[in-house]
């Protein structure tokens, strides 16, 4: 990402939190313990993972709130209206909620430390968005101001990481063909000819495969059921092959449990062996099959699907239809 200094929340930071400092390029992740020296790596890449994690988590597990979240509109989730339901939440969730905001604020002291460093030395010092997600004026408690700068934030970093694989993607697609092009210039007729009748041909060749299931589908999680787990279809159950593609365990499906989902389907379709089949392509397959299961099954998008909300989908209509891919 890229920041702009500011001097001023540097000042704010040192006046708020006070803790030692540690490693500035560790990305804390969800399991790491302020020891931890080599974590994980994040699953969307964002600084302020872990806290933006287990503040989600927290707040699944208070009932009123769960409930409020599933019944609100994307849109007033998105631009953090759901923050002014926090006084839903119980004593105990509050409780946890500002141990986690105090556990962010020392992240964030500790970093701000590192980078006056860094600019002692020339180097780049802490930067204004680094902040965008908390509420450094209050380091105490977990307000509503701290979830509705934590919702906005997210929202606008995780649409932003889409978007840039989006752009990359197309000018990985405009550079390819403009080799193409480039290549084929450069030979004579009788060559240029040949090589076009070839290139049709390969990509005649990788549109020949099975139809594609619609992603999350029935017919898709029967498919992996039978074909990856090795069940018999007919004991295909839902809340089964959640437990069992819930990973972690930790009752909810990721990013990458969902993406896992989808590798027999793709396997169909490209095939690292095979010419006609470009690897980058299955890679922007796989996170568009990704972002429609998540837009159908992510009730409240904390870009998390939980066990209900799976269910919740699975009896819908939408689970029986399989209307395949493109």
């Amino acid at each position: 990402m890229r920041w702009l200094l500011c001097t001023v929340v540097l000042c704010a930071i040192y006046g708020e939190i006070g803790c030692p400092p540690v490693q500035p390029d560790i990305k804390p992740v969800e399991g790491m313990s302020p020891d931890d020296e080599t974590p994980e790596d994040p699953a969307f890449g964002l600084e302020y993972e872990r806290y933006l994690r287990e503040v989600v988590m927290a707040l699944e597990e208070d009932d009123e709130f769960r409930k409020k979240l599933e019944t609100m509109n994307m849109t007033d989730i998105k631009n953090g209206k759901i923050a002014m339901h926090l006084e839903l939440v119980s004593h105990q969730i509050r409780e946890k909620l500002d141990e986690l905001k105090r556990q962010e604020m020392d992240r964030l002291r500790q970093l701000a430390r590192e980078k006056m460093k860094q600019m002692n030395a020339g180097g780049p010092g802490l930067q204004e968005s680094d902040l965008h997600h908390v509420d450094v004026k209050n380091p105490h408690s977990f307000e509503t101001a701290d979830l509705e700068k934590l919702i906005k934030k997210a929202t606008s970093d995780l649409d932003e990481i889409d978007k840039k694989r989006r752009g990359e993607f197309k000018q990985y697609e405009m550079e390819k063909e403009h080799l193409r092009r480039e290549e084929l210039a450069k030979l004579d007729e009788e060559h240029r000819k040949a090589r076009e009748k070839e290139l049709e041909e390969m990509k005649k060749k990788h549109q020949e495969h099975p139809n594609i299931h619609h992603p999350g589908s029935k017919a898709q999680l029967e498919d992996v059921w039978e074909k990856t787990d090795k069940l018999e279809p007919e004991d295909f159950n839902p809340k089964t092959f959640f437990k069992m593609h819930d990973l972690d365990g930790n009752g909810y499906l990721d990013q990458d449990e969902v993406e896992a989902l989808f590798q027999k389907e793709l396997d169909q379709v490209y095939d690292p062996n095979r010419p006609e089949d470009d690897m980058r392509e299955r890679y922007e397959e796989m996170a568009r099959m990704r972002e429609h299961v998540f837009s159908e099954i992510d009730l409240d998008k904390d870009r998390l699907i939980s066990q209900e909300e799976f269910m919740k989908y699975t009896k819908s209509n939408e689970f029986e239809k399989d209307e395949g891919w493109k």
